[in-house]
């Protein structure tokens, strides 16, 4: 165990204080954050300086289909709304410079909709935006409570197979998309720290630093030590961008009044997703140190390290778009069963059908016996691929070895 922890704190503070894992862990968020800041300022400052700056004149407005009744409400910013009893009154204040243009309410607006606006220089959308946004307030408070209330929400639209006896609304939607959003940053996250894993194993395994290593410990141990140092730097940069996350969630709460945080806590799968999640972590960096050391020629390693991710990336697709539509097929089974994609095909249907408890049973079990299995492939590859890995001394071979070399010695003299 001593010689365990001594590999294990090597790589895990060995990597932790590396000055590009530094910058890539604490950038890679700061980067999520500041660049839409910053991106979104820039834009705002470009459009505000490539747009014409708003008349500061009143606007007049014609309303003959007496939708504007109520004045106490009327805006005034960013100008101010005179009322004009007729297109004569109004044509003359705009021919006068008094007003920069004004709004007819048609007669049969509320049969059309129809509003004509009449200017020399058109107004600005600032001005149109609030024109617009006091009809349709007024519009609002002439209307039932029971109008209002169907249009905000506007349709529910369930979708019913004839085939199939599965259907689904589009308003359950809400909980697969959380669900998926947290899988695929926990995905992205479990993929950079693959990758890492992946180039940190291969180097040392080109180098010979392996076979250095285990001249004075067991393969067991190297793997153990090494792996587990690994996964406790990845979690380290996952556990850093988790709380820049859960920064933006409270965030989001506060301002945008949107719970994500209160629906995952109270989600009532979320002991499942843990254990899947960490399930298919383990299973990230398990492939990812074993294709690491295949050095085979024509770069194998780096091959299946893309199939893998490849597989990955459409299972993504697959369980976001595919899944909540018909979440019983046989592929979504299948999907279902298969350690590579049962994290996110199993939670997506989770989120959005009934899963039979055998399914849910059998999926995370062969995910963990593959993480099981994967470690011992890692241990027999470490030792195929070492030096200390051949075959053991025998001084027959040796004799052997010998004596053919002494003929051959004999047969050249005799030559």
């Amino acid at each position: 165990m001593i010689r365990i922890f001594h590999i294990f704190w090597r790589e895990y503070w060995g990597n932790l204080t590396r000055r590009s894992y530094l910058i890539f862990t604490f950038g890679f968020p700061v980067f999520i954050i500041v660049t839409p800041l910053i991106g979104g300022l820039v834009l705002a400052l470009a459009i505000r300086t490539a747009l014409p700056p708003t008349d500061p004149r009143p606007i007049g407005v014609i309303d003959q289909a007496r939708v504007l009744a109520d004045t106490q409400t009327r805006p005034d910013r960013p100008v101010e709304i005179i009322f004009f009893t007729s297109s004569q009154t109004a044509s003359r204040a705009l021919d006068g410079g008094g007003i920069q243009a004004y709004y007819h309410i048609q007669p049969d607006y509320w049969e059309t909709g129809e509003v004509v606006i009449t200017y020399h220089v058109a107004p600005t959308d600032q001005v149109d935006r609030m024109f617009s946004g006091w009809v349709r307030s007024q519009v609002r408070a002439k209307a039932p409570d029971e109008i209002l209330s169907r249009f905000d929400q506007g349709p529910s639209i369930s979708h019913h197979g004839l085939a199939t006896e599965n259907s689904y609304a589009e308003a359950d939607f809400i909980e697969p998309v959380i669900v998926f959003l947290v899988l695929y940053f926990v995905r992205l996250a479990s993929a950079f720290t693959a990758s890492y894993m992946f180039d940190s194993i291969a180097s040392e395994a080109h180098d010979r630093t392996l076979e250095i290593m285990i001249t004075s410990v067991s393969s067991f141990q190297i793997v153990a030590g090494k792996l587990l140092g690994l996964l406790a730097v990845g979690l380290t940069q996952i556990g850093m961008w988790a709380a820049a996350i859960l920064a933006l969630a409270i965030a989001a709460t506060m301002i945008l009044q949107v719970d994500l945080l209160g629906f995952l806590l109270s989600w009532e799968h979320m002991g499942l997703l843990i254990i899947v999640l960490l399930g298919a972590y383990l299973m990230d960096q398990v492939l990812a140190a074993g294709m690491g050391l295949l050095r085979v020629s024509g770069g194998a390693g780096n091959l299946l390290f893309s199939t893998v991710s490849s597989i990955i990336g459409i299972s993504l697709i697959y369980a976001a778009y595919f899944v909540p539509r018909n979440p019983d097929s046989f592929l979504a089974v299948a999907a279902t069963l298969f350690p590579l994609t049962s994290p996110l095909v199993l939670l997506i249907r989770v989120a959005v059908s009934e899963v039979p408890p055998w399914q849910i049973a059998l999926s995370v079990g062969l995910l963990w016996a593959t993480n099981f299995l994967g470690l011992i492939w890692l241990r027999q590859l470490l030792t195929m691929n070492l030096v200390s890995g051949s075959s053991s001394f025998k001084i027959r071979r040796w004799l052997q070895a010998r004596i053919v070399g002494i003929r051959g010695w004999v047969a050249v003299g005799q030559n």
